[in-house]
């Protein structure tokens, strides 16, 4: 099925307030256990298991090797783009965090846990939001993920096809839909919501919460199993 690379859609969402829009970054080691966020303009750093706490304004970050850097007078953090495993559990992430406070450094990895077939399987999915704008179709959204297929309805047509996972990244390959036409919002939502699972899409799950971020856009999911 061809797929418009973009679609304009200003008129067919609702307004989502700045702030909603805001990522949040975390990273996490252990020996001794530490954890660090990035967000709404602030880093925040627990170590030595709760023991040392630092909050302070972060700066601008500054481009790195494969990454970025973030320099205060109290804590440096280096963010590398490397596979990382946090040593305690299956878990991998996208990046290889470093914390250092004076002397001292800790390692540790950093963004939201590399995901892969298993932790879809059997699962399903409803469409929140659209590069940050909640969505409103006629007809109700629904993404299964079952095996190597995806499916479902995106807000217009019944749709189907494979998709495979690779460095944390989705592709959904050799897709076919029904054709029928559809009143309101429904099909812009479906065009751009299979140009982003077309991918290669980010993948990412925090809570009940999937995210799939792409070339061609950012798709929110809500999971309702």
């Amino acid at each position: 099925m061809k797929l418009a690379a973009t679609l304009a859609l200003p008129a067919l969402f609702l307004a989502l307030p700045a702030s909603a829009r805001t990522e949040t970054y975390r990273a996490v080691g252990t020996e001794p256990g530490w954890t660090l966020t990035i967000e709404r303009g602030w880093i925040t750093y627990a170590g030595d298991y709760g023991k040392t706490r630092i909050r302070i304004k972060a700066p601008a970050a500054r481009p790195s090797f494969n990454g970025r850097r973030y320099v205060t007078r109290r804590i440096v953090v280096d963010i590398t783009r490397a596979p990382c495993s946090d040593g305690m559990s299956d878990r991998k992430f996208p990046d290889r965090v470093t914390v250092t406070i004076g002397r001292r450094s800790v390692k540790g990895c950093g963004g939201d846990p590399m995901l892969d077939k298993a932790a879809l399987d059997g699962s399903r999915w409803t469409i929140a939001s659209i590069d940050g704008r909640p969505i409103r179709t006629a007809r109700a959204t629904e993404i299964r993920f079952e095996g190597d297929r995806i499916t479902g309805n995106a807000g217009c047509n019944s749709f189907g096809g494979g998709y495979r996972i690779d460095h944390g990244r989705l592709s959904a390959s050799r897709v076919v839909s029904t054709k029928m036409a559809c009143p309101g919002p429904g099909m812009a939502v479906e065009g751009k919501f299979l140009a982003i699972i077309a991918g290669p899409a980010r993948i990412a799950i925090r809570d009940r919460t999937l995210t799939l971020s792409s070339a061609s856009g950012t798709a929110t999911l809500t999971r309702t199993d």
